[in-house]
């Protein structure tokens, strides 16, 4: 939090802000073009809920990031604690969201881009 903090500052970027959530709850200040959740989502419990919950803090045209340890991965949680990309689809389609992109860029994760339903 700090270090992005800093940095938005140090660079000029007015609007790029971190805000610690909690487990249950975003607690976004105001409606955000993106929401970018990186190495967190094994930590939120009632997922469904919670990115359902989301959708009310997204602008028009926002979208949800998230970024996590592949299965398979040498670094990052316990493989016990990850959660594979499939299961994450699924439980943001519960939510209501859709797959908008996949990319496979990153060595040890995966980043998968959600578009809430309308």
């Amino acid at each position: 939090m700090r270090h992005l903090t800093q940095r938005a500052k140090r660079e000029q970027l007015a609007n790029v802000f971190a805000v610690q959530s909690a487990p249950d709850d975003a607690r976004l200040p105001e409606k955000v073009d993106l929401a970018l959740l990186v190495d967190t989502y094994h930590h939120i419990d009632d997922r469904s809920r919670y990115f359902a919950k989301l959708k009310g803090a997204l602008a028009p045209h926002g979208r949800v990031a998230i970024v996590d340890f592949t299965m398979d991965s040498e670094i990052g949680p316990p493989p016990r604690a990850r959660i594979s990309p499939e299961q994450v689809k699924r439980e943001l389609a519960r939510a209501g969201y859709t797959l908008a992109d996949e990319h496979v860029f990153l060595p040890n994760q995966y980043f998968l881009v959600f578009t809430p339903n309308l």
